[in-house]
């Protein structure tokens, strides 16, 4: 069975430079992209794969072309993390009809350090410090590294069952998914300057995530006001410092679904969680114990023993 994190194994259990950092942080970005295309349905359950990364289970999309639009995506990504002009990256996922953005899947880099071109292999303890880069000499050690990795995807999940399932059954558009950069203000635009076939990333439209994005301004409040943000976790290893948040938009609520959230099945289950209230007074109705009847099935079990 495959790895989808093979390509973090070092040689070494410490991340010293800049570009070890970099080259970390894409492989999870690939893995979290496969990750969340599964657990938010895009594809179906059974184009997936079960792989194992940072020692946690993942699923990995087996279909050729997704693997190598991500592969190519985050390519695109690392490039621009090298130049230091990231502030996030975003999966997207979006309804195919009217192309509205439904989820915002964000990983936000405002923390990760920038360094110059010249100093991307050089240690941290070695680096001086200079314009627009602070003191970098706390190195990374992978072992926490990927606990922390564990914990973010173990709570991805936890975040993913909670939120409004994507639009399903009569009625519903199909849903599809991008990848986004935000870059800092000032930094150098990816697009542009150079010939459109050769262009990696293409200018996104204004959308109603964005307060100051160049819509009407009774719009951009009125989609952030009814849609709903969710933080996942926050991550710092070192000089690798992260966050991780969803967004869901207003229009996502108006559209149908025939799933219910993690939340709302947990609702409806009779122990506990329903609508009955605990009364140790009265009791319940309940049958007597029979101290000899078997379980359902007749396995063993740590009441039937012997």
């Amino acid at each position: 069975m495959s790895n989808l994190a093979s390509s973090v194994t070092t040689s070494t259990n410490l991340l010293k430079t800049h570009r070890a950092l970099v080259d970390t942080l894409c492989s999870f970005l690939t893995v979290l992209s496969h990750h969340l295309l599964y657990l938010r349905r895009i594809y179906p359950p059974v184009s997936f794969v079960t792989t194992r990364a940072y020692n946690y289970p993942v699923r990995q999309n087996r279909h050729p072309d997704v693997c190598a639009w991500i592969n190519d995506a985050v390519a695109a990504v690392h490039n621009q993390l090298t130049r230091n002009t990231v502030q996030t990256v975003s999966l997207c996922i979006f309804e195919c009809t009217n192309h509205e953005v439904l989820e915002r899947w964000t990983v936000d880099l405002k923390g990760f350090q920038a360094v110059q071109q010249r100093d991307r292999d050089v240690p941290f303890a070695e680096l001086e410090e200079g314009e627009g880069e602070e003191d970098l000499q706390m190195i990374v050690n992978v072992t926490d590294l990927e606990a922390n990795f564990r914990a973010l995807l173990s709570r991805l999940a936890t975040v993913a069952g909670k939120v409004r399932p994507l639009p399903e059954g009569e009625g519903a558009p199909e849903c599809s998914f991008t990848l986004t950069v935000e870059v800092k203000e000032g930094g150098d635009k990816p697009v542009g300057r150079l010939q459109k076939e050769e262009r990696a990333w293409v200018a996104a439209e204004p959308d109603p995530f964005s307060p100051s994005s160049e819509v009407g301004s009774q719009t951009a409040q009125s989609a952030t006001k009814s849609g709903k943000t969710h933080p996942v976790r926050r991550l710092e290893v070192g000089e690798l410092r992260l966050e991780m948040f969803v967004e869901e938009s207003d229009i996502k609520f108006t559209l149908p679904t025939t799933h219910k959230t993690t939340m709302e099945r947990a609702a409806e289950l009779s122990y506990g969680a329903g609508t009955e209230k605990f009364d140790p007074v009265h009791g319940y109705d309940l049958e007597k114990p029979d101290i000899n009847r078997k379980p359902n099935g007749g396995t063993s079990t740590d009441y039937q023993r012997g």
